[in-house]
């Protein structure tokens, strides 16, 4: 009876294990599965610091072998940032003051007074929610610049490649969005009055971006989405079933033409990330290391 139960577990630590992203790489080659051609996936950065996001020879070359490229929106689309534009802003006629009381928001101005080129009179009609997430990539400590996404946009474009998107806009706003003003405020209260430590939290999210450590990246938005002093949504909405909606999308275009695809690196790790997922459906997804 030990030795079967002992069995077990080994078998279950294996599998569990193998879930474990090992390899140290930001772009995977898919074959496999009677596909007619390799398709190749990238985990980006959506804000990097300048200098950082380059088109390196390891990139370009599975990029160029590529007809079209696969990004979590179609950002070729027009409409697009408008949509954007239009979700950012509060939709109730209260500022950013009236909601978060005297104190909070003259904290809020004090922070972005000193480390971004806004105020709080410049950001007062947008919701709490964007708000956030704004305050949130100021504590990117360099010059910020756009980061893969936009990068493989502009290459696509100069080079006439179609661009598709895995979900729609209104789909990714209502994910971002999700959140109560409620939970919004408790988050801006917890950046503001702890900004050193995000700040800490960032540039670690950023060396472990250039380390190609997907894993790594996986396991500390884990952490982050599970945190209660700091709310930011949850990992099932915001990570686990947008995989699972995109993989029969990336299967049918893969089998169609030789595909380029790029998503956010925190989507690739984890039992229910895109590259187990393409796993499980029988493909071979291999890292392309330098």
């Amino acid at each position: 009876m030990k030795k079967s139960f002992s069995f077990i577990l080994i078998i279950i630590s294996g599998f569990l294990f193998a879930q474990e992203i090992q390899e140290k790489s930001l772009l995977w080659e898919i074959s496999g599965k009677e596909l007619p051609q390799k398709a190749y996936l990238y985990g980006t950065m959506h804000i990097m610091c300048k200098g950082d996001v380059q088109m390196t020879p390891r990139i370009e070359k599975a990029f160029d072998a590529a007809e079209s490229v696969l990004l979590e929106l179609d950002m070729d689309d027009p409409s697009m940032m408008v949509k954007m534009m239009q979700a950012t802003f509060a939709k109730d006629g209260k500022t950013v003051s009236e909601k978060l009381g005297a104190e909070l928001a003259a904290k809020v101005d004090t922070v972005l007074r000193a480390n971004s080129p806004m105020t709080l009179p410049m950001v007062e009609n947008l919701n709490l929610q964007t708000l956030s997430m704004q305050i949130g990539m100021f504590a990117l400590d360099c010059e910020m610049d756009l980061g893969y996404d936009m990068l493989f946009v502009q290459h696509a474009q100069a080079e006439n490649k179609n661009i598709e998107g895995l979900e729609s806009v209104e789909l990714q706003i209502e994910t971002l969005l999700s959140q109560s003003d409620e939970e919004s405020k408790t988050a801006i209260e917890y950046i503001v009055n702890n900004f050193d430590e995000v700040k800490s939290e960032m540039n670690k999210l950023i060396s472990t971006y250039k380390l190609e450590d997907v894993q790594g990246l996986y396991d500390m938005t884990e952490a982050t989405l599970e945190d209660p002093k700091y709310p930011q949504g949850n990992l099932e909405d915001f990570l686990d079933n947008r995989n699972k909606a995109w993989i029969p999308i990336i299967e049918k275009s893969i089998h169609e033409k030789p595909m380029f695809i790029a998503v956010g690196a925190a989507h690739l790790a984890g039992e229910n990330g895109v590259i187990n997922l393409l796993r499980k459906q029988g493909y071979t997804v291999k890292a392309v290391e330098n």
